[in-house]
């Protein structure tokens, strides 16, 4: 009929629009989990992205870095967007031969293949090479629960990555954690994920100007008035300080670590251990 029925419990799931509902699995998770101090880590992790990953069909929000790290060669693996929106990736995997799951908590365009909650994943354990999630987990109510139920789904060795918001204003109704790199490193960490490398997807000169005049035609002048602004400001403020500094002996001024700490948004990846 128009429900899902799991064999021996009896719980059911609604279909909707002939997509199952599992937002709502009978079993909480719950979490007890061991403090860990990010201090040593935040003062060694690199800023760099990885390579490039040159493709004409990039879809939106999936850039040409964080593109390299699934790689072109699918090979029947099994990947996991949280998160999907109208299912734009899904041409784009299952092309290079990935089994894609698109999920979403909301149904726009074509909808997601299942309606889940992210803070509570209704996958079995290990079942996923890849999770990915791109500028979802700003809207995420507890992004560390999240973490910590891909961690669970991913395999060993698997792969966790995606963007999330840092200097970017209240968008898409409820925008609620906009994480620092630190908040980053820290959730992926207390998730259990290592070989963290997170690096900035957009700059702040962009990012103020969008959230000050929107990105419509209406506040296009005022728009792009700002931008051009700040990107002079932001370029001669770093040319002086990088001049200041040789003057007076000390070291040059970090700029990739400056583009992250005032990054509108972070792009990371991170692998659950064998």
């Amino acid at each position: 009929g128009n429900r899902l029925v799991a064999p021996g419990s009896g719980h059911s799931y609604p279909l909707e629009q002939g997509i199952p509902n599992l937002m709502h699995p009978p079993h909480r998770l719950r979490t007890n989990l061991q403090w860990y101090e990010p201090w040593n880590d935040l003062d060694a992790i690199a800023f760099d992205p990885p390579p490039r990953h040159h493709a004409v069909d990039l879809p939106y929000h999936l850039d040409a870095h964080l593109a390299s790290v699934p790689g072109d060669d699918g090979r029947g693996r099994w990947i996991l967007e949280v998160g999907c929106g109208e299912r734009k990736c899904e041409p784009y995997f299952t092309k290079r031969g990935f089994r894609y799951v698109g999920t979403d908590a909301d149904h726009r365009g074509v909808g997601p293949h299942l309606k889940i909650d992210a803070h509570n994943l209704p996958f079995v354990d290990e079942s996923f090479d890849f999770y990915f999630s791109l500028a979802v987990y700003e809207h995420l109510a507890c992004p560390l629960q999240a973490a910590i139920e891909a961690h669970r789904i991913l395999k060993p060795g698997g792969t966790m990555f995606g963007t999330a918001a840092f200097v970017y204003g209240f968008h898409d109704r409820a925008s609620f954690h906009h994480m620092t790199h630190a908040g980053l490193l820290w959730t992926l960490r207390m998730a259990g994920f290592t070989d963290i490398r997170i690096w900035p997807d957009w700059k702040y000169t962009a990012a103020i100007p969008e959230m000050a005049f929107g990105n419509g035609s209406q506040g296009a002048p005022w728009r792009l008035a700002a931008r051009g602004m700040l990107n002079a400001l932001d370029a001669s403020f770093v040319a002086v300080s990088q001049l200041a500094r040789r003057l007076s002996g000390k070291k040059p001024l970090d700029t990739a670590a400056r583009d992250v700490h005032t990054a509108s948004s972070l792009t990371y990846v991170a692998t659950k251990p064998r």
